[in-house]
């Protein structure tokens, strides 16, 4: 179940918590230079968390200790500022509501790639520099967010007992521009009422059944 949420930051605690929301929100500057919002929300399940976190280990999976999850948080954050075009980085950890984010600029959308790769494993790292979840062409202004983790095929890997964990798991997305939207290609997307952002919130299982999909192609003006 590791490699289903590898993107996230805090993997220990995902196959503890039932309910938390994945928010990726990108601003885009004409350019391809911009900015990321990365947020790990899991505060539904905080009386949960902060039960278990009591604990030295629940249905076989070792509790992790907060410092173990600053230590795995920092070694992340300082992977993204050893990344060439970023700066700005800058992120918080609230063990009261436990949600955690991370933010930072970037000078274009290959430096935005290698960021989303500092989640991932080695072998999911490749399938990113070989397959970019992000592309951005300035000439024909076209945005494009793509997906290459097999979620399926790894969540078919783990015990029917461990599935629930996804139960009312969700992954937003909202991407910013300078440019009004012309179009979306992901018909459950909304587009806000300046034409300048688009939203867009599928839930982990839809994603893995294959009936929704974060994907998308965004003509803008």
């Amino acid at each position: 179940m590791k490699n289903i949420f590898k993107i996230t930051l805090l993997i220990s605690l995902l196959f503890l918590a039932s309910c938390f929301e994945i928010i990726e929100e990108v601003t885009l500057n004409n350019d391809g230079s911009g900015n990321i919002l990365f947020t790990l929300n899991m505060s539904k399940s905080r009386t949960k968390l902060n039960s278990i976190m009591l604990l030295d280990s629940i249905n076989t999976y070792k509790v992790p200790t907060k410092n173990k999850i600053k230590k795995h948080f920092t070694e992340i954050v300082s992977k993204i500022k050893q990344t060439k075009g970023v700066s700005n980085v800058k992120n918080t950890a609230n063990f009261d509501d436990f949600i955690f984010t991370i933010t930072c600029d970037f000078t274009n959308v290959t430096v935005l790639n290698n960021i989303i790769s500092t989640f991932s494993s080695l072998e999911e790292s490749k399938k990113v520099a070989k397959n970019n979840h992000f592309n951005y062409n300035s000439i024909n202004k076209i945005f494009t967010r793509s997906y290459h983790y097999d979620l399926k095929r790894e969540f078919e890997k783990t015990k029917i007992q461990d599935r629930k964990i996804i139960q009312d798991a969700s992954f937003t997305t909202i991407y910013r521009f300078v440019s009004p939207i012309l179009s979306s290609k992901n018909s459950i997307a909304r587009v806000s009422k300046s034409k300048k952002a688009i939203m867009l919130k599928v839930t982990v299982q839809d994603i893995i059944d294959d009936k929704n999909t974060i994907k998308n192609t965004i003509q803008l003006q």
